[in-house]
């Protein structure tokens, strides 16, 4: 394996994504947390009005696999999802 290539976190290949857009690799620093979830999760979520391009298809593959992969092994952030208001999911049904 080349000395340049990371030691990777996930099962899912990732250097071709990382090539490409190497900001991304902020993924595996955030990997098994709430916060990588949400992460990965907007990164498929246009916030930008309608002006986000969006990725390449084979790169959206990749995310929409990290994103299946971390549900997957961290089930416990799947429903963490913070609402268009901001406000957190799990929070909102608790209140009476």
């Amino acid at each position: 394996m080349d000395a340049r290539m990371h030691h990777r976190v996930t099962e899912t290949e990732t250097d071709a994504l990382y090539q490409r857009f190497p900001h991304l690799r902020r993924i595996d620093l955030l990997w098994g947390s709430a916060e990588c979830r949400k992460y990965v999760f907007d990164l498929m979520t246009d916030t930008r009005g309608g002006t986000r391009m969006g990725f390449p298809k084979e790169h959206a593959l990749t995310i929409m696999k990290l994103l299946m992969e971390h549900d997957q092994s961290f089930p416990q952030f799947e429903h963490q999802i913070t609402n268009l208001w901001g406000e957190d999911e799990r929070r909102r049904g608790s209140r009476k």
